[in-house]
């Protein structure tokens, strides 16, 4: 059997584990397609019973037998299920992390849709039919202030917002690992050693801020990407259908191939 690729942050699942989660979803999916047929049967295939089959029980019937699948091959091998830093329950497969064309992808666009016409509605301020990246950043990051975020950000202000976030000293003394266990909470060496570049095992303040003023402009940055992979025309906008595409799309991307590259990949993952 192929490799299975798993993620750094991924939390591989028990047998008993997997039979508890997938069973208690496919037993709420049953109860509730027994309650749409019922209904179906109930009201003599009325308009309404007929809308609750086609747009209920069946997403329902086909997210059972997805789950079955998952389940039978995980029990097989040719899987292993997973639950992610963001707590999501996955399947990891040799593929997984490698962008591919799913065979339900058509299946996931057609429920996306809905969800993408209320996002659009939500996100296109101007009405024009579109989103700018502009109104995207606008949407994805609603709770940030101005000055709260950190690629409106010039090094002075980086420099003052994270050294009070960090509770850095006034001074300029060089930063050692201990220290900068302190400062963040965490004894793991891999951002320290990754910002001390010439290995003398210190660090400066300005070093300290910069790599972390630099993280914090990492979401803005993978949005940009992200927009830019969708916006498939090029002009600059996403419309309604390149947005569903976007939704549709598998979250994992390529980080199999790209986790050479990210910081995570030294955990020998």
């Amino acid at each position: 059997m192929s490799e299975i690729n798993f993620h750094s942050d991924d939390k591989i699942m028990t047998s008993p584990e997997v039979f508890k989660n997938h069973g208690t979803a496919l037993f709420v999916f049953s109860i509730f397609n027994l309650m749409f047929v019922s209904n179906y049967f109930a009201e003599d295939g009325s308009i309404f019973s007929i809308l609750g089959l086609a747009c209920c029980s069946l997403p329902l019937t086909l997210f059972s037998i997805m789950i079955l699948k998952q389940s039978t091959m995980h029990i097989l091998g040719f899987g292993t299920m997973v639950t992610t830093m963001e707590n999501e329950i996955v399947l990891r497969t040799s593929r997984s992390g490698l962008e591919k064309t799913s065979r339900f992808s058509s299946l996931s666009k057609i429920i996306t849709n809905p969800m993408a016409k209320m996002m659009m509605k939500e996100a296109d301020k101007d009405g024009d039919g579109r989103i700018s990246f502009d109104e995207l950043t606008e949407m994805s990051f609603d709770d940030l202030t101005i000055n709260e975020r950190p690629w409106n950000w010039d090094f002075k202000m980086a420099y003052e917002k994270i050294s009070k976030q960090f509770d850095l000293p006034s001074n300029n003394s060089p930063i050692s690992f201990d220290d900068f266990s302190v400062y963040t909470d965490s004894e793991d060496r891999t951002n320290f050693d990754e910002i001390d570049i010439d290995n003398d095992g210190f660090i400066t303040k300005e070093q300290f801020v910069d790599y972390f003023w630099e993280l914090g402009k990492s979401e803005f940055i993978e949005l940009r990407m992200v927009f830019d992979k969708y916006d498939l025309d090029g002009d600059g906008y996403l419309s309604l259908e390149e947005l569903s595409t976007l939704m549709a799309s598998n979250p994992d991307g390529n980080w199999a191939e790209e986790k050479i590259n990210n910081w995570w990949s030294n955990d020998g993952n």
